[in-house]
């Protein structure tokens, strides 16, 4: 039995898996052949967010160490503790310390490596984001820029330290309510409720320089009894990308 074989056999226990590529490859088809459901997703890897979780993630991923680390962000967000990953990359070294996986096996395939890992089963970051993304609401760059010439436009959060306002400018009429502030800052019980947030329905978009960060701040809201939040996808890096204005940050505030 050849190594692809093997791999098909012990793959065999998955009745659906996610593909983050073209889902061309030898594994995503040899699955889909055999009965797997396979699930296809490409784009931009840290905007990607379904509605549900899978037992395997098949990830076809450039050589680019950042695409990489991107992928597989987004297949362990996406893949429930204790489940699978099957790399089909170039260059597979140090993942499994990068991102706590135990690997089970590795081989070469034409000239690709093709390495399956194992999650680890407790709750990492990646479980908090999943969560947390399914219960906010998510903006893309032109979504707010869109919503925020309606009557009713939303807050903009800017949940960056100081620095990075600094190094990547902000959004014109943003706030700043650096992370650790938060739940400080915005909610009313503390006494120290920032001036422009007045309501738990008021429109909130939060921002940090990812999109990772603000997921779990803004999921936080929700538990303080905000309705209507949401995070900026891809943060003030994807905010940049496409083409929309910054301006130098203000901290005066923060001597208040």
């Amino acid at each position: 039995m050849s190594p692809l074989e093997a791999l098909f056999v012990e793959l065999s226990v998955h009745d659906a898996a996610l593909a983050l590529g073209t889902g061309h490859s030898v594994v995503a088809a040899g699955l889909s052949a055999s009965g797997t459901s396979v699930d296809v997703v490409s784009g931009d890897w840290p905007s990607i967010q379904l509605t549900r979780r899978y037992t395997l993630a098949i990830v076809e991923a450039p050589d680019r160490s950042q695409d990489l680390a991107a992928a597989v962000h987004c297949a362990a967000q996406h893949v429930g503790p204790g489940g699978e990953l099957v790399l089909m990359i170039g260059e597979a070294d140090n993942l499994a310390e990068r991102f706590e996986l135990r690997e089970l096996d590795r081989f070469d395939l034409e000239g690709v490596e093709v390495v399956r890992y194992r999650r680890t089963d407790r709750v990492t970051v990646h479980d908090k984001v999943f969560a947390a993304r399914s219960r906010i609401g998510r903006v893309t760059p032109q979504g707010l820029a869109a919503s925020r010439l309606r009557n009713n436009a939303p807050t903009v959060v800017d949940t960056r330290t100081a620095t990075d306002r600094d190094r990547f400018g902000v959004i014109a009429g943003s706030i700043h309510v650096p992370r650790t502030l938060v739940e400080w800052h915005l909610d009313p019980a503390n006494g120290y409720r920032h001036a422009e947030v007045t309501a738990f329905d008021q429109p909130l978009v939060l921002v940090c320089n990812g999109g990772y960060s603000s997921s779990l701040a803004a999921d936080s809201l929700l538990d303080l009894g905000f309705t209507d939040v949401s995070d900026l996808i891809g943060g003030i890096r994807a905010w940049v990308e496409a083409g929309f204005e910054v301006v130098e940050p203000d901290h005066s505030h923060l001597d208040l």
